[in-house]
């Protein structure tokens, strides 16, 4: 008898008998009543979701027509060469400050001033 209908019954219910507490740890598994331990259930959707670029390649706008099928992207004509003046470096090329030589400076000679008897 459940113990709703033993209230409304107006019977007394015998307490449920508490479990014995296991002599080791139960990780990962929960305790049935009677003592025992049970396995976890993996449980997998029906209906799974596409992730990240899966999805984006899935869902992404197909071409139909058979114009916008045959387009090609834009071939544009060579870029000219840069003035002799300009010079190409790369993001990658850094300057050190060990690796750099020092700005050489010319000083003139300059006659100091005679000191005054």
């Amino acid at each position: 008898m459940s113990p709703v209908t033993a209230l409304l019954a107006g019977t007394a219910v015998p307490a449920a008998p508490v479990p014995a507490r296991p002599s080791r740890p139960t990780v990962g598994f929960p305790s049935l009543p009677g003592g025992g331990r049970a396995a976890l259930a993996v449980e997998c959707s029906s209906r799974p979701q596409k992730k990240g670029t899966k999805h984006h390649m899935k869902t992404r706008p197909k071409k139909t027509q058979p114009w916008d099928i045959k387009r090609r992207p834009t071939q544009y004509p060579p870029l000219p060469q840069l003035p002799p003046d300009w010079t190409l470096v790369a993001s990658s090329a850094t300057v050190d400050a060990e690796q750099a030589p020092a700005p050489v400076l010319e000083v003139a000679a300059a006659a100091a001033p005679a000191a005054a008897d």
